[in-house]
């Protein structure tokens, strides 16, 4: 588009809402025979005459009607490409930004999260939902979601990431199940699982790479129960001959307070790794930046040992992204 064009975008975008060239010129700061030669110049262009002349004074056509929204959403893009972006002011920022995020993550970081954006950004409102795995890109694009956090082995090569940290995995069983001695292969696969999944999907991206694991030694898992949250797996295999396979300082946390043995795989698994992902639709707006940053910095105190919000319940079974 030409510098013209968009002068003649201008013009046009005065024309339509102000419906008389003469205040069309003086919204501008534009002479009268000025707007009209940009006015006959508009015509030409669309083949229509988008102003006619009534009794009660200037009407839109039909055309020009259908072109309102359309020119001023080209404007606002324009301005968004060419315009100088203000610096953030954290403290006067007022928007909106949706995470997505599995049950995990949710608990040991969002709250962190949500502690320092209300300090930093009060007036920011933050929208925590869990996310579609295979529906990741599409969401990220559309606007569905801004941010993904979690554990996502195969992403769309246009998405940006950062991984943030990853994540040991455990067993548990409930300490009715026997002696709290370290699980063989074999007890593994003799016993019935709990996995969770999504409202989206039967397995999680972790329950996915623990089958794959297994399956690359000949294995597979008993599922017995299917759950579409994580939360409730710790308390029904505490009250149940199931086992279930965790994150490392989940299994610690709720085995603090149910009757619950945290044990190790007794197989190798690839590494669970939480990457913190969005799409170049979101990654030059001031706010979300700001968001992407505060998320990175919440993380990383969260893995230091100087305290921090929800510190403890992230410090077991978490390494460097």
């Amino acid at each position: 588009m030409s510098r013209n064009h968009i002068s003649l975008l201008v013009c046009l975008d005065a024309l339509l809402s102000e419906r008389s060239v003469t205040r069309a010129a003086q919204k501008l700061e534009m002479s009268q025979p000025g707007m009209s030669n940009a006015l006959a110049r508009l015509r030409q262009l669309t083949g229509d005459p988008l102003l006619i002349r009534t009794p009660q004074g200037f009407r839109l056509t039909e055309r020009a009607e259908t072109l309102t929204d359309k020119v001023r959403a080209s404007l606002a893009l324009v301005d968004e490409i060419f315009g100088n972006e203000a610096p953030l002011d954290p403290q006067q920022a007022a928007g909106h930004v949706s995470i997505a995020a599995p049950d995990s993550v949710g608990i040991a970081v969002m709250p962190a999260l949500a502690g320092a954006l209300a300090l930093a950004a009060p007036q920011v409102r933050l929208d925590i939902r869990l996310p579609d795995a295979e529906r990741l890109r599409d969401w990220l694009v559309e606007g569905e979601c801004d941010i993904a956090v979690g554990h996502f082995p195969d992403l769309a090569s246009d998405l940006r990431c950062m991984n943030l940290f990853t994540q040991g995995l455990s067993c548990i069983r409930a300490h009715s199940q026997g002696p709290a001695d370290p699980l063989a292969l074999q007890d593994y696969l003799d016993a019935t699982h709990v996995v969770f999944g999504s409202p989206f999907s039967a397995r999680s991206t972790m329950e996915t790479t623990i089958d794959e694991a297994l399956g690359a030694l000949g294995h597979a898992r008993q599922r017995m129960v299917r759950v579409a949250s994580l939360p409730p797996i710790p308390y029904i295999v505490a009250r149940s001959t199931h086992i279930a396979t965790l994150p490392t300082w989940m299994a610690t946390h709720y085995a603090s307070f149910l009757p619950l043995q945290v044990q190790p795989l007794p197989f190798e698994v690839a590494t669970v790794r939480c990457s913190m992902v969005w799409h170049d639709r979101t990654h030059r707006l001031g706010l979300q930046a700001f968001v992407r940053e505060q998320l990175r910095e919440v993380t990383q105190a969260l893995m230091r040992e100087e305290p921090a919000p929800a510190g403890s319940l992230l410090r077991s079974g978490i390494g460097t992204g």
